[in-house]
Formats: C-alpha cells, structure tokens, sequence
C-alpha cells in the first residue's frame, strides 16, 4: 500500500499490506502531496502536490522521477488514470481536468462548475487484478498463503481457513479455482477457492501420511503420495473413482508432479535408495530417473518449455 502524508515533513511512504516492511520512497522536492494513483501495467506511481503545482510520477519504489504537469496547477487533489490518459480534481477551478500520462500533453478540462471536488477513480475491468495467474501458493504447516508476484515486496494474505494443522503439498486447479492441499495431522486432503472460501474435504478415508500433491488440470485428476502406505493414488477431484496406481517398490514417495499433455507423473522417494522416478498417469511404463547423488530428494518442479525437472535435496542441500 501507498500514501501521502503532507504533515510538518511530508513524504510518501510504502509498505506490504499487513503494515509491515515500511519506509519512505519520496521527501525531497515535496510539500502538499495530495493525489496518489498507481499505473499497474507500466509500474509507476503517480502524485499531485497542491503547493508546488505539479503532477510527478515514479517507480513504485521512488526512484526514476519525472515531471508529467509542471507549474500550472491551481490546486490538484486527487488522481486516476486509464490506459493513456491521467485525470485529477482541482479545489480552485472546481473541475476535472485530464493529460497523457507519458507526456504531460494534451491538458483539457473535461467537466466544470463541480462544488468541492474531492476523489476521483476510473474503473474498468482492465484496470481489475488478472486474478491468480501471478500468485505463489504456499502450506505453511498451520496455514495456507498467497504470495502475489505482482508486488515488489511479494505480499502475503492467510486464507481464513480452519483446522489446519499440518499442511504439507498443495497444488491449485487453474480451471475452477480450487487449492487442493494435504493435511498429516488431520490425516486428508482438502480443498477451498483461491480466496479461502468453500472449503470441503475431499478424501479422508485410508490415508496414513499424505504428502505430495498434483493436480491433473486436464483430464480432472486429483493424484497424492502417501508415506504411511507408502502408494500412490488419484481420484476425481471431488474425491470420487478412487484408485491406487502404484503400490509395489516405493519406501517414502514424497512429492509428485505431473506433465498432462505428455501423459506423465514424476515423484521422489527418499527412503534408504533415494530415487526419482517417472510413470505413465495410470501408472505404468515405470522408470527410474535418477539413483544417484541423491539424499533426500524432496521439492520437485517441471519446466515444461524447457523440458527440464528440478528437485530440492535436504541432506545435500541442493537444487
């Protein structure tokens, strides 16, 4: 979050959105900052000062300051913008006034005789977050969180959801909406909307120690590890058609990934032979990837534009 403040040492300042990770990112050159909006798409912050007379813009970190307006504002209080074009209220002319926001150009005023014109916003659904297309997805063991990347200091929000009390893997299904996560404690996996909202249970019965978790976007697959049975499993992703894939030479499967177009899941096993292992989605066609220099090969990731697999290794520290 961003805001003025036009107090004995005015400044605009920053912070993440619980308030935390504050600091100054503009108070040199300033006096009565008033107006404050953010260009999402160029990544620029953007403030009118009612003393100096000027429209400013920034990075939103402060640096790379420009003027837009200079000099020949009466008293601007509050802006928005929308693709090209910045707008702002004026207490002294009592009207909405606009420019390019790149230029400073084209200044017109484009509404009059306004008593006390105070904030002004542009909505429309391109101004409008692109959803959960840029958001990191985190089990925190007794919570879940989204990370937005979108944001320079990657800020955080807890899901409102209840009774989590040892949230390992988690996956998301891009089609519906759904995080899918498990739960060792609770001994199941659940579900809930991106927001925290609508959770269910979705399989509770014969699980020992779920861990890993993937979802099949594609086909509408759910697929789990579990140490404690040491198997692996899918079902629909409503917790239906439940069936157990493999069950033979796996010690502590961990976590799972999947590459639907090919037709492939791939998981790691840390017990006494570490490996990491690749198998058709209904599980056969099974091949052993890598058996050596391997730990306990835990985290595991596809690049599917590159072809490559990553995975995180505990006792040896590595990716």
């Amino acid at each position: 979050m961003y805001w003025t403040d036009w107090g004995e040492v005015p400044k605009i300042e920053r912070a993440g959105m619980d308030g935390s990770r504050r600091f100054i990112i503009i108070s040199t050159e300033i006096y009565w900052p008033n107006g404050l909006t953010l260009d999402y798409e160029e990544q620029k912050l953007y403030w009118a000062d009612a003393k100096l007379n000027f429209i400013h813009k920034s990075n939103l970190d402060g640096t790379n300051r420009q003027a837009v307006v200079k000099g020949s504002l009466p008293h601007p209080f509050a802006l928005t913008l929308f693709e090209d074009t910045l707008y702002w209220t004026d207490w002294n002319t009592h009207s909405i006034l606009a420019c390019n926001k790149y230029t400073g150009e084209g200044l017109r005023e484009i509404h009059s005789n306004i008593f006390s014109p105070m904030d002004i916003h542009a909505f429309s659904q391109q101004r409008q977050p692109n959803g959960a297309t840029e958001l990191l997805l985190l089990a925190r063991r007794t919570d879940l969180r989204r990370i937005s990347l979108d944001t320079p200091d990657f800020t955080d929000i807890v899901l409102q959801l209840e009774d989590i009390r040892h949230a390992i893997a988690i996956d998301y299904d891009p089609v519906e909406g759904y995080i899918y996560w498990t739960d060792d404690e609770v001994k199941a996996i659940r579900r809930s909307l991106v927001d925290g909202s609508g959770s269910q249970f979705v399989v509770t019965a014969q699980i020992a120690h779920p861990d890993g978790i993937a979802v099949d976007w594609v086909a509408r697959n759910l697929y789990w590890t579990d140490t404690g049975t040491d198997r692996i499993e899918v079902t629909r992703l409503n917790g239906t058609m439940r069936k157990i894939l493999i069950s033979e030479d796996l010690d502590e499967p961990r976590a799972i990934v999947l590459d639907p177009m090919a037709g492939y899941m791939y998981w790691t096993d840390w017990g006494e032979i570490p490996k990491i292992e690749r198998a058709a989605l209904d599980g056969s066609d099974r091949v052993v990837l890598v058996n050596t220099s391997l730990g306990w090969p835990n985290g595991l990731a596809l690049d599917y534009d590159e072809g490559k697999i990553y995975w995180g290794d505990a006792k040896t520290d590595k990716i």
